[in-house]
């Protein structure tokens, strides 16, 4: 069974998760220099492979997050010697701006608005998994990250509980990589 952990950007969101029982981690190694003992890597150290969590092992890493690059079926063949989290709900980082706009955000042609945070560009929508979390329990994955950047407390709610009961949401979103061909 799938454990959940969350990513918040505020305290209204980690108050509901605290609530929910779901484990708030904020605190990522976020490149190979941020690495020490006990810690859990964030996608950007690039986890794509078996032998890249058999070095985050002999570092000590306790948990790492793998690529959103890669596929259901990429995430399966991986040999797991440590446990393993993937991004299963939010909106993906797809940048870094030195100069972003003033209002924090940003749209493109379709309208689509895209939410920024410290100089960071997120997606205009999130991964949404809860109704395949079965599928991703068969690729080995020990937990599954929620990100929560512009949800209310009661959009966290309603997207946990979905989680809970892996049931589908009437809401925009993408299922990222996971279903892509390679």
């Amino acid at each position: 069974m799938i454990k959940f952990v969350a990513t918040c950007l505020n305290s209204a969101q980690s108050q509901v998760c605290a609530e929910l029982g779901i484990e708030v981690v904020n605190r990522y190694a976020r490149s190979y220099g941020e690495i020490e003992p006990d810690c859990v890597t964030d996608f950007s150290v690039h986890c794509f492979n078996s032998a890249t969590l058999a070095e985050l092992k002999k570092l000590g890493v306790q948990r790492a997050t793998l690529h959103p690059e890669l596929n259901l079926a990429q995430m399966r063949d991986i040999e797991k010697c440590i446990p393993t989290e993937a991004i299963i709900y939010g909106k993906l980082p797809l940048m870094q701006m030195e100069n972003p706009p003033r209002n924090g955000e940003l749209s493109d042609r379709t309208n689509a608005v895209f939410f920024m945070h410290n100089g960071i560009l997120y997606n205009s929508v999130p991964i949404f998994m809860a109704d395949k979390l079965g599928e991703v329990e068969k690729a080995k994955i020990s937990h599954g990250r929620l990100i929560f950047t512009t949800e209310s407390a009661d959009d966290v709610r309603k997207i946990i509980k979905a989680y809970m009961y892996r049931k589908a949401l009437k809401i925009d979103f993408t299922r990222g990589k996971f279903y892509s061909k390679v």
